[in-house]
């Protein structure tokens, strides 16, 4: 990712290339989907497009966390996303 050369180069600052690869959106909402998710009505459709995410896109959401160096809030995330279809299901009964 990033056209990075290897992911084992240590002492080496590479948030100029992160940030100049990766674009501003998707830094944006690796950062803040969960807190647009939570604000959110329930609905099937947006459950869909969580569970996409998670089951199919996670490990990409990771690694673009940890190049940003925000690896750290990645539990608290998911957290608060596993909070929201919580309250999904207790609304729903």
């Amino acid at each position: 990712m990033c056209n990075l050369e290897s992911s084992t180069i240590k002492n080496v600052d590479i948030q100029p290339t992160v940030i100049s690869t990766i674009p501003p959106l998707i830094l944006y909402s690796s950062l803040f989907w969960v807190d647009h998710l939570i604000q959110t009505p329930s609905e099937e459709k947006m459950m869909g497009a969580v569970e996409f995410v998670i089951y199919k896109k996670l490990l990409i959401w990771l690694e673009v966390m940890n190049l940003m160096g925000k690896a750290y809030e990645a539990s608290s995330i998911l957290k608060k996303a596993l909070s929201w279809k919580v309250c999904l299901k207790i609304i729903s009964l």
